[in-house]
């Protein structure tokens, strides 16, 4: 009985295991806490191999045993586990992850989390790209990043950003940024589609930016493209069309106030006596269209992502347009369990209308024409043709500059690249990539002899210009990575090489047609031109090595040496060593107590790079031009001592998480000292040569940055977070060698440069005279005799200001109430300065030009206590280059605001769709400054170069409001 009892038992137990053992089919929906499906997410029967991956609309299937157990899991969400219990329907829904420690950044051949960091590194997402009716990624960028300046040189559409890493480290030189997309080194982004951007981070101090040796010496920005996932095909459709105006306008004389101007300067003709509002004809509104659509899923060991885009920019001032498509492709494909194959490609077309800008009415600036054109005169004369401006000698109108003259441009970038990766082992790899980078850029210009002035005067003109640039590099890195107990060692080995070949011609053909007897000449003057060609090599061996003990000790070291085809042969190789350290306090055991603390470290790093930038490809050699006369002549002595400019920088930061993730704070504090500068120097007189390449001198930026992020509330239904940033640089010259005592730039036309570069004054520094005021006897404007000879003489000039600010900030604020959702962001800085030239024009009454309303208050008879001086006709020594014209450029700035409404499960169930987005999108909404220009942030020339902080007459920005809808299948 015993035995039957037993038995029984045992038979029990087994058909009891049986049952457990089965296997059901368990479907379910993944969403997150705002009720929108989430695809891609990991779904794994635990203890096993079997999975299976959310879809499009957060489905998913997959076989499990009755009693086991799921795990759903995906990147930036908190993994759950949810026990089965027979159940055959599992809806889950996941809730972010708020330690932001545990996210992959990556770095310089590699990637890394961000808790394992020793070194200054900033990144910005795609959710801060989207929804922006921006050409270029980098003006998304701006303000969000500390110690990263970013100011748009010009409002025009398609116009490049200037980027500045920890200031400027170089005079003549580049002091741009290299730009690494998808593995693709290039100068510049602008040409990518912000939609395709995944994330961009910014390498910022030297130990980060040094494996890139010579070529991250203003620090590198990694611009990573997004790629397919696993799962059913993925497609979106993303637009928005929009438009945009000035957000300020200025004041300038009207009919009557301009002529009894005239009548005071002593002209006797005003015009056709017509009331003409140039801004109105002139600033018109602009119109702003982008489109997107997407594809991207996996197949079996591969993913692929394919997108194809439109994007249009019709500007305020027409007939400035861009017109921008874009392609891009990222895919992956494993071919067997060693070997991985990848490849990305990216191609940019654009076309582009140019009104010129920067230059006065004189000289065809469009922008300063709009505002010194008198309102007595039309846009056309009786006949058919573009007015000119009264006793000027042929000053075309505004309409007529924009117009009258086609500026066409047609550009072509590709670039691509190709590459497999061999796992030898589980620790060790092999990756060789080649990539292209290519650049066709095509100008064309035709003034007809009838419509303006000028075309009369040069009775036709026919421009055009193309340029071939071609970059090819061969990638060769092997990586090695060994996890011990609590070592983590890492080691990274390469070697590249890079070639360059660059082309350019141009042609200029004029007098093709003859106004007195109106025929076309059989000869035209055509320009004498000769084609020019450049090429530049170089080959890099790298080497990176990072050791980690227990998460808490953590170090890396980097070395590079490059050669470049610049310098001679002894100067050749340059060699640019880094080093970094980091200790995690709050994982030791005297922190264990510490609640409110969730992680807590400090770091240092150490690191040189070079710069062989900005100086020309054949510097070193002894070269020949060609004089008109087809004879040969010296124009650059050869000099083989030219070598390396070096920048060293030391970083010390601290990374503090509190209150369970809730409150991120970083701080920074570095000094960046360049030596051997690049600088391209006046040669003497009597040597017969211009300027010549050398390295004199030496430059130094100090500076700190904060960045503070709060998660303020976190319920099911609102949410709420900040991000804070505050930069600080200070920058200083503090050699230029034993000869040269200065270097002046910022040039205004019949005045004295307005910048100059001295031993302990920054770049961007205004010298000037200082002006006192007006003298009320005579109404001339005053200025202070510092040399003390009772004179106004050039002795009498000093410094008068700079355009570095003091500092520069920004604040975003994300909102989220159910399925609604706002956004806004501030942009700002302090204490910068701008010498404002358009008001030499604007108010220097010295010619037929209209003024600005400020000149209603000058000095007369009856006026005798004033700031502006008298009207004197063809007299400059009432506006010279002075403190007069140097304004606040301190602004604060409205960048962003989004208001944008996702709708829920039940809407996209009906209509088939995993996502619908409908947003509204503000752009430069309001700005609060005391400059009196037409905009604060932009300038003549390139504001992270010498001439940095010079405004005359340059295309402001404009403020922009979008409609736009975010779908997908």
């Amino acid at each position: 009985m015993r035995k039957k009892f037993t038995l029984f038992i045992i038979c029990l137990l087994c058909s009891i295991s049986v049952s457990m053992a089965q296997e059901i089919n368990i479907k379910g929906q993944v969403k997150d806490q705002q009720g929108q499906p989430i695809p891609g997410v990991s779904v794994k029967v635990k203890g096993t191999s079997k999975g299976a991956i959310s879809e499009a609309n957060g489905s998913y299937s997959v076989s499990a045993p009755a009693n086991g157990t799921l795990v759903f899991s995906f990147i930036g969400f908190v993994s759950i586990e949810e026990s089965i219990n027979n159940r055959t329907a599992i809806n889950v829904s996941l809730s972010e992850e708020n330690n932001q420690l545990n996210e992959i950044v990556v770095v310089g051949y590699g990637t890394q989390t961000k808790k394992d960091l020793t070194t200054a590194v900033v990144s910005i997402s795609s959710k801060d790209l989207k929804n922006q009716p921006v050409t270029n990624a980098l003006q998304a960028v701006q303000g969000r990043a500390a110690g990263v300046q970013i100011s748009s040189q010009s409002g025009k559409p398609g116009s490049e950003m200037a980027i500045s890493i920890r200031g400027n480290t170089s005079i003549t030189a580049s002091n741009s940024p290299l730009y690494v997309i998808d593995g693709v080194t290039s100068r510049n982004a602008g040409f990518l589609n912000p939609n395709d951007i995944e994330s961009m981070t910014i390498l910022k101090d030297a130990s980060a930016a040094a494996i890139y040796g010579s070529s991250g010496a203003n620090g590198v920005v990694l611009i990573t493209t997004k790629k397919g996932v696993e799962g059913k095909v993925k497609v979106e459709f993303n637009a928005f069309t929009g438009f945009s105006n000035f957000w300020r306008k200025q004041d300038v004389l009207n009919s009557t106030q301009y002529t009894a101007l005239m009548t005071e300067l002593g002209y006797t003709s005003f015009g056709t006596g017509a009331n003409t509002d140039w801004q109105k004809e002139t600033f018109g509104t602009g119109t702003q269209n982008q489109y997107q659509v997407s594809l991207s899923g996996g197949v079996k060991g591969g993913q692929y992502y394919f997108s194809t885009g439109y994007q249009q920019d019709k500007g305020v001032v027409a007939p400035a347009k861009l017109d921008k498509y874009t392609m891009n492709f990222n895919g992956t494909q494993q071919v067997t369990k060693w070997l991985k194959f990848n490849g990305t490609a990216a191609l940019t077309a654009r076309n582009s209308i140019d009104v010129p800008d920067n230059n006065g009415i004189d000289r065809g600036g469009v922008i300063l024409s709009t505002l010194t054109t008198p309102s007595t005169i039309g846009i056309y004369t009786p006949s058919g043709i573009y007015t000119s401006v009264p006793n000027a000698g042929g000053w075309d109108n505004p309409i007529a500059l924009a117009y009258g003259k086609d500026n066409k441009t047609r550009n072509f970038r590709f670039i691509g690249a190709f590459g497999g990766e061999i796992k030898f082992s589980p620790d060790l790899t092999f990756k060789s990539t080649i990539s292209t980078n290519i650049n066709r850029n095509f100008y064309s210009g035709y003034q007809d002899p009838f419509m303006t002035s000028y075309g009369r005067q040069e009775r036709g003109i026919l421009d055009n210009n193309r340029t071939n640039e071609h970059v090819w590099l061969n990638e060769n890195i092997l990586n090695f990575t060994k996890n011990i107990g609590k070592n983590a060692f890492t080691a990274t080995g390469g070697y590249t090489i890079q070639e360059s070949d660059w082309q350019y011609r141009d042609y200029r053909e004029t007098r093709f047609y003859d106004i007195p007897t109106g025929t076309i000449p059989q000869t035209p003057s055509v320009g004498l031109t000769i084609p020019q060609r450049a090429q530049w090599s170089k080959q890099s061996y790298l080497a990176r090595v990072t050791y980690a003990y227990d998460g808490k000790y953590l170090f890396s070291t980097n070395f590079r040496a490059d050669g470049s085809s610049r310098f001679a042969k002894d100067n050749r190789f340059g060699y640019f060593p880094s080093a970094s350290a980091g200790w995690r306090i709050s994982g030791e055991n005297f922190m264990k107590d510490v609640k409110a603390i969730n992680d807590l470290k400090i770091r240092g790093s150490w690191g040189i790079v070079g710069n062989d930038e900005g100086i020309g490809d054949y510097a070193y050699m002894k070269l020949y031009q060609i004089n008109a006369q087809g004879q040969y002549t010296l124009s650059n002595p050869a000099n083989n001592d030219l070598s390396w400019e070096r920048t060293t920088q030391t970083n010390v930061g601290l990374d503090l998480t509190m209150f369970n993730n809730r409150v991120t704070f970083t701080a920074d504090a570095y000094i960046k000292k360049t030596n051997d500068l690049l600088i391209n120097v006046q040669l003497a007189p009597s040597s017969g040569f211009g300027s010549q390449a050398y390295n004199v001198g030496s430059m130094e930026n100090k500076g700190l940055e904060f960045v503070l992020s709060t998660k303020n509330f976190d319920r099911e239904k609102f949410r709420w977070s900040t991000d804070f940033n505050i930069s600080f640089n200070k920058n200083k010259v503090t050699s230029l060698g034993e000869t040269t005592q200065n270097l002046t730039f910022g040039g205004i036309n019949g005045r004295t440069d307005a910048i100059r570069i001295e031993v302990g004054q920054p770049l961007g520094s205004f010298y000037g005279y200082q002006f006192t005021g007006v003298n009320p006897a005579t109404g001339d404007a005053t200025y202070a005799d510092l040399n003390g000879n009772n004179q106004v003489d050039p002795g009498d000039r000093t410094y008068i200001g700079s355009a570095q600010p003091d500092f520069t900030y920004g604040l975003t604020n994300n909102l989220s109430y159910g399925n609604w959702g706002f956004n806004f962001f501030f942009q700002g800085v302090q204490g910068s300065q701008l010498f404002n030239a358009s008001r030499i024009d604007l108010e220097s009454m010295s010619d037929s030009k209209n003024q600005s309303t400020a000149v209603l208050n000058r000095w007369t008879p009856q006026n005798t206590n004033t700031n502006i001086p008298r009207a004197s006709y063809q007299s400059i020594d009432n506006s010279l280059t002075s403190s007069r014209f140097v304004e606040n450029a301190s602004y604060l700035r409205l960048k962003t605001a989004t208001l944008s409404y996702n709708f829920g499960p039940a809407a996209l169930g009906k209509w088939n769709m995993s996502k619908l987005t409908v947003f509204a999108t503000g752009y430069n909404i309001f700005t609060f400054t005391d400059y009196k220009g037409l905009d604060p942030e932009v300038n003549r020339d390139n504001a992270n170069g010498p001439s940095m902080g010079v405004d005359y007459g340059t295309y402001p920005q404009s403020r922009s409001f979008l409609f736009g809808v975010n779908v997908g299948f």
